[in-house]
This record gives structure tokens, C-alpha cells and sequence, in this order.
């Protein structure tokens, strides 16, 4: 293995230096720290979301630390999960505070630690996309400090606010869908998977929203003879999800009528909502022998889950959160997911599933924080597929 040494790293480090129109100077080591405006909070409660201008500029200590500029930040419920997760007006602890959520997005990587390893510095001046590590500042800022490891290169024709989309909601879907036992790869399916899902079910409970419209694409350009069915609240949400190309779309209320029993009807079941008792008793009916089920929501519901017809049937149940493999070192390769979704994005195979009233204007984060702008709109849960934020001066 050739060894780099530190001379040589930093010739490395000065040929790569970033260049800035800020007024401090920036070079691609980190060697100053500076303010930057961030949209943080010094109390729990959504009402305390402001500005704050002159928040320290965060720094690369890590080898796999990047400084990456945001340009848009994600935008999804578990934005207020966390800023309402105490109550209203409780102080934010003081090494959090500003509170700044946000948790993935898209930008360009400015700068590294000193100690950056190779495939880091492999990173300076790209446009990336990012998982934000929910022990960090959030993506609610001007800049945000990253792992490599949950960070991908944008393709060339790839737009920076289509790219924001995935962090959250696209690496939820990948990984439940996976869960459940459906591969996912960019390359020729026919390839890789050993069937087409002809004759089998994936049923998606809340399947509108940014996860439930990315698991839609994801199933379907790997699975184009597989059935998908959708539970919807309204008309509009069940076109919305006709469009991200499921087969079938039911009232939330109503799996029950897709047929139950011993024999029961859907093979995969990815839930998006609360598992109350009567709806994982529902789940529970439809599911075909030996089938999966995958519970994205938590709540108090999970406590109390009947598992007696699962076990009947020999079903099996997974839970999934986004944030686990960062809690547990990196578990999973979710850059390599975000790679994924981005290739079979540039295939034109899915696309960024944008709310039909999403535009720039609007998205500026000073509109965004404003009552009717999309932080509400997505805080309210009736947002249809993802809403990203525009980070602005």
C-alpha cells in the first residue's frame, strides 16, 4: 500500500484549494472558523424557529469530515418530530443551541480536515448530496459538517434541488423496500433480480407522501409486473400516486377488502403510518403466507402489536429508521444508496418526486419559515411526494 506522507498530502491539499467570494479566505484545509446564518431554535416548539445570523461556522475534525456550502436542505416530518419533541418553550440543551434540524440535503463540498484521508479529499469542489448525522447541526444552515460516508457526487445533469429530494425520504424507501426482500440495483434488472413481481402484491400504507413515492419508483423500475397498491386519504393523493406508478390505489380504511384469511393477498406491505391495533390487525389479514411486512412509524401502537396471525403465517415483521446505521458505525452503505437512486434518476427510470407546487421562488428559506411556506406544509402531513428548502444569504 503507497504511503502518503504529510508533505505530500498537503501539496495535495493546496492543489485542490477552494476557491470563495466570501470575504474571509478559504483554502481546502480548515484553518479558520467563522459565523454563518443558520435557522435553529433556543427552544423547543415550532414558534421559536427563527434566524440566527451569527452562528459559529462548524469545523472538520475527523479524516472523513467534509465542509460542505448547502445549497437546498431537505425538507420531512421528522424536521418538527425533533423541534416539537419536548414541550413547548423547554430550553434547548446549551451545546445544541441554536437547535438546528434539517437532516440531509444537497451542496458542494469546500473543505476537509487536516488529517482528511484520501478518499475524502476526493471530495473537494463536487456537488454532493448528504445525510445529515442527527448528532450534528443540521442542514438548516449555510454550511453543515458530514461524514464521506453518507455523502454521494451528483451526476453533471442531476439539478441540485431534485438531488435534495433523496437523503431521508429516498434512503427510507431503498432500505424498506430491501427489507421487505425486493433488491434494488440501477443495472438491468432482469440481470440482477430473479423475477419480474409478476404475480405478486406490494401493498404501501400512506403511500402519497416523499418515502411512499420514492418506494412506489424504486418497486416499480425493478419490478415492472409487480402489483402495487397504495392506501390514500383523497382523490388527488390517489392520481398523485397513479403518476409515481402504482397499480391500485384504496382508501386507507379499506385493505381489508383486498382479501384476507390464511391465504391472504399481498406478499410485501411497507407501512407509512402509526401500526395502531386495528390497523396491524388489517396488515396482518392481507399478508400471504411467509410474507413481510416493513414498519417505517413508530407511536405508541408499537407496543401493543398482535403478532399471532403473523406467526400463523409464518410472516415476518422488520422496523426501519434512516438513522440507525449512523447510531451503529455506519452499518449500512447509504451512500451507495443515494448512488443508486441518483443513476436510476439519470436513467430517467424514476425522477425526483417534487409536490406539483413546489418552485424556487417559493422555496427560498426565508419564505419557507414564513406560516404558509413549505416548512408548515410539510409539518401538516398532508404533503403530496417531498418539498426541499432553498438555502439563501
Amino acid at each position: 500500500m503507497q504511503v502518503v506522507t504529510r508533505d505530500a498530502r498537503r501539496e495535495l491539499y493546496s492543489s485542490l484549494q477552494v476557491t470563495s467570494t466570501r470575504t474571509d479566505t478559504r483554502s481546502s484545509l480548515q484553518t479558520k472558523h467563522s459565523s454563518m446564518k443558520v435557522l435553529g431554535a433556543n427552544k423547543f416548539g415550532r414558534k421559536h424557529l427563527s434566524f440566527v445570523p451569527d452562528h459559529p461556522e462548524p469545523s472538520c475534525e475527523s479524516p472523513t469530515d467534509v465542509l460542505i456550502k448547502v445549497e437546498f436542505s431537505d425538507l420531512n416530518p421528522v424536521d418538527h418530530h425533533k423541534i416539537n419533541s419536548k414541550p413547548v418553550g423547554t430550553p434547548t440543551p446549551s451545546n445544541r443551541t441554536p437547535f438546528v434540524v434539517g437532516f440531509g440535503g444537497s451542496g458542494v463540498v469546500e473543505s476537509v480536515s487536516e488529517n482528511a484521508d484520501e478518499h475524502t479529499c476526493e471530495l473537494l469542489n463536487k456537488r454532493v448530496v448528504f445525510i445529515a448525522d442527527p448528532a450534528r447541526d443540521g442542514s438548516y444552515a449555510q454550511y453543515i459538517v458530514c461524514d464521506r460516508r453518507l455523502v454521494t457526487v451528483l451526476p453533471e445533469d442531476i439539478a441540485s434541488h431534485e438531488a435534495a429530494c433523496i437523503p431521508i425520504a429516498g434512503c427510507t424507501a431503498y432500505e424498506s423496500i430491501e427489507k421487505v426482500g425486493l433488491s434494488i440495483t440501477s443495472s438491468n434488472p432482469s440481470k440482477l433480480n430473479n423475477h419480474s413481481g409478476e404475480d405478486q402484491r406490494l401493498l404501501i400504507v400512506g403511500g402519497s407522501g416523499g418515502v411512499g413515492s420514492f418506494i412506489t419508483q424504486l418497486a416499480r423500475s425493478n419490478y415492472p409486473k409487480l402489483d402495487i397498491v397504495c392506501t390514500v386519504g383523497s382523490e388527488a393523493s390517489s392520481v398523485w400516486c397513479r403518476k409515481m406508478g402504482c397499480n391500485k390505489t384504496i382508501d386507507h380504511g379499506k385493505i381489508d377488502t383486498l382479501g384476507g384469511g390464511p391465504k391472504g393477498s399481498c406478499d410485501y406491505i411497507i407501512c407509512l403510518a402509526e401500526p395502531t391495533q386495528q390497523l396491524f390487525a388489517s396488515l396482518a389479514e392481507v399478508l400471504r403466507p411467509y410474507g413481510k411486512i416493513c414498519l417505517v412509524v413508530a407511536g405508541e401502537g408499537i407496543q401493543k402489536l398482535d403478532m399471532s396471525f403473523i406467526f400463523f403465517k409464518c410472516g415476518s415483521v422488520s422496523t426501519q429508521t434512516v438513522f440507525s446505521s449512523v447510531r451503529s458505525g455506519y452499518h449500512l452503505d447509504q451512500a451507495r444508496e443515494m448512488s443508486i437512486i441518483l443513476e436510476l434518476m439519470r436513467q430517467k427510470r424514476i425522477r425526483a418526486p417534487l409536490n406539483e407546487c413546489w418552485n424556487e421562488a417559493e422555496s427560498d428559506w426565508k419564505r419557507c419559515n414564513e406560516e404558509d411556506g413549505y416548512i408548515n406544509a410539510v409539518g401538516s402531513g398532508h404533503t403530496r411526494g417531498k418539498l426541499v428548502m432553498q438555502i439563501g444569504d
